[in-house]
This record gives C-alpha cells, sequence and structure tokens, in this order.
C-alpha cells in the first residue's frame, strides 16, 4: 500500500487538466495492487481532502487555483471505477480483491488536511504536531523588484506618499512613520 508521504508532494503543480479517462487507462492497466499507486499518485496531484473546511480541495491548472468541492458533489469529478484482482493461494479457492478509486479516496485515504493562508509556507505542509495543512495562499500578485529597477518618477510619487504620511498621518513624529511603513 502507497504511504501518502510519496503521493501528496504533487498536489498542485500538474499543468495539464485532470482526466478521467487517463485515471481510468492508469487503474484498467495495473495489474496487481502496487500497480495501483501510479492511479493515486495520479489522483492526488489534482485533488486532496480537508476536514476545515469540509470538502475536496481540486487543483485547476488553467487558473492555477484551488477549488473547494463538498463531498457530495465530489463523485461529478472522481468517478467509482473499480478494478478488480484474483490471487491464487496455495491451497483452496482464489481471493477477489476490489479496488475502488473513489472509496480509496474518500474512505481509505487518510491524508486529511486543514486549509490555511501562509505565504511563507510551503503549499502542503505539516505542523509540529503533525497535523496536515494545506496552504491555499494564491500568491503574491507582483513579483518584488529591487528599488534601483523603478523609473526617477515612481520613486518621486513613493516619497511625496511617505512625507504625506509623516507630515498628516504621523504629525511629523518619525518613529510613527517608520512603524507604519514598515505595517
Amino acid at each position: 500500500m502507497t504511504t501518502q508521504a510519496q503521493v501528496i508532494p504533487k498536489f498542485g503543480e500538474q499543468t495539464k487538466a485532470f482526466s478521467i479517462d487517463e485515471l481510468k487507462r492508469l487503474i484498467v492497466a495495473a495489474k496487481s495492487m502496487s500497480d495501483l499507486d501510479q492511479a493515486k499518485r495520479y489522483l492526488c496531484s489534482y485533488f486532496i481532502p480537508c476536514a476545515d473546511p469540509h470538502g475536496v480541495f481540486w487543483w485547476d491548472p488553467d487558473s492555477k487555483s484551488l477549488k473547494h468541492v463538498i463531498d457530495k458533489n465530489i463523485g461529478k469529478l472522481i468517478r467509482p471505477i473499480t478494478k478488480v484482482f484474483y490471487t491464487q493461494p496455495e491451497q483452496g479457492p482464489s481471493q477477489k480483491t476490489e479496488f475502488n478509486i473513489y472509496k480509496w479516496f474518500m474512505v481509505e485515504n487518510t491524508d486529511v488536511c486543514n486549509a490555511t493562508c501562509d505565504p511563507h509556507k510551503q503549499r502542503i505542509f505539516r505542523s509540529l504536531t503533525g497535523q496536515l495543512y494545506l496552504n491555499i495562499f494564491p500568491g503574491f500578485l507582483h513579483v518584488l523588484r529591487p528599488i534601483s529597477t523603478f523609473e526617477s518618477t515612481i520613486h518621486l510619487a513613493v516619497k511625496f506618499i511617505f512625507s504625506h504620511i509623516q507630515d498628516i498621518w504621523c504629525s511629523g513624529d518619525w518613529n510613527l512613520t517608520e512603524y507604519i511603513i514598515k505595517w
């Protein structure tokens, strides 16, 4: 059985849209239960169960964003595809083992996250107590650039704004101005 530690790191990194046909192909191609690990990894690169808010988060590569889907609607995206394996023990009749990807994901999959928003954390991380978190922070809208790359008109405009803050908001108190600028 695959551990989720091998499955989770790829969540939110897919660049192609989720395909039920691809998931089905991976399941049908499996010759043994261990071959299903690839299908599990594929599914977990798009979906992660969440306890707070309750439901499933889905990675949408087109918008590069996370979508929250409530449990009762996730069946529209994750179909209950079943694969049956037969094993022949040394003695006795053959044994039938069924694998259902929907049941595995919604019931047997033990990695359930809580959603949080922290610009300094990875997409998926564990707290010191072991709680799994999904960081829903979408990223900064602008790339940070060195001050020297901005035009002089921008420098003058920023200086004017900071002067206004110091003179009007802070009554000329530099310590208060510095606090507001860093805030």
